[in-house]
């Protein structure tokens, strides 16, 4: 596998970024816990680029999220399991981080402890929500990521779709035990009570989205602005903006999909070309190729 992923699979690599600002704030509650209005929220504070998990849907940049997991997990090739820690460095962080002041949300949440260690200036926000409330958002978002064509058949036709499996697969499933939906209440509790456990009480401010502004601008020593809180988006919307963000590559995948299906199609046909039967089906085959490639 690693093979193909240096070839079939290889996607260009991302911008490598240099850290020029300090890291201020890590906000790392999982998704579906106010991630995004938290974000939204930091930007209106003046934060120079926040990172949310949405930056990856658009961006494509799937690929260098699982290799760090791969080392958080001890996964496939890239494990480097040392002494019960995964060895990601600062360094590491900041060739994806190093142009942000502030990171909220997945994947960040997974590193909580990594980034805690790598950052020690930074103030730390523990976003939280009720955890039957987040757990049923939280289902409702990640069960459709995880089966149809989408995870199980267009992601060997296309390098941007496979990384997405790759990420739900090597990031998301470990995480969770290897399910949302057997383990996301425990794994929830349990990341809350690990992020409380790491971090000064005078450097960790626990959050809700029903908090407002007043505890986050005290925490972070800011005025409060005179506009509403804001607020971010419901699983549907999340959904929404995930497919929109990668038709390109879906597309294209399912266009390898069709070509690949017909040339198999066309080998077999040429194979009987001698009968009607082949002769007719060989040129329905090559319809087909051409009109998918228009």
């Amino acid at each position: 596998m690693e093979l193909l992923e240096k070839s079939l699979y290889a996607v260009p690599p991302v911008p490598r970024r240099t850290r020029t600002k300090t890291m201020k704030v890590l906000a790392l509650g999982i998704s579906r816990s106010g991630t995004e209005s938290l974000a939204l929220a930091l930007r209106m504070l003046g934060y120079d680029h926040v990172f949310h998990g949405l930056e990856l849907v658009e961006q494509n940049t799937w690929e260098p999220w699982v290799r760090l997991a791969r080392r958080k997990w001890g996964i496939k090739a890239d494990s480097a399991y040392q002494m019960g820690w995964s060895g990601i460095t600062r360094d590491e962080f900041d060739v994806l981080l190093g142009h942000c002041e502030a990171v909220t949300d997945m994947p960040c949440a997974v590193f909580a402890s990594e980034l805690i260690k790598a950052y020690p200036e930074a103030k730390v926000i523990l976003n939280h929500r009720a955890v039957d409330s987040w757990y049923k958002s939280a289902v409702n978002v990640y069960s459709p990521l995880m089966g149809g064509m989408l995870y199980h058949v267009l992601p060997w036709f296309n390098a941007d779709v496979y990384w997405e499996r790759q990420f739900v697969d090597d990031l998301v499933k470990p995480f969770y035990h290897g399910s949302v939906i057997r383990h996301g209440k425990s794994v929830y509790e349990e990341h809350c009570a690990r992020v409380r456990g790491s971090v000064p009480a005078d450097r960790l401010l626990e959050w809700t989205v029903e908090d407002g502004w007043e505890p986050l601008c005290e925490f972070l020593e800011k005025d409060i602005p005179s506009d509403d809180f804001p607020r971010g988006n419901t699983a549907d919307i999340t959904l929404g903006r995930f497919d929109n963000g990668m038709p390109k590559s879906v597309v294209a995948a399912q266009r390898s999909l069709v070509i690949s299906t017909v040339s198999i199609g066309l080998v077999a046909a040429w194979g009987v070309s001698k009968t009607g039967w082949g002769i007719h089906a060989y040129k329905a085959c090559i319809d087909m190729v051409q009109s998918v490639r228009q």
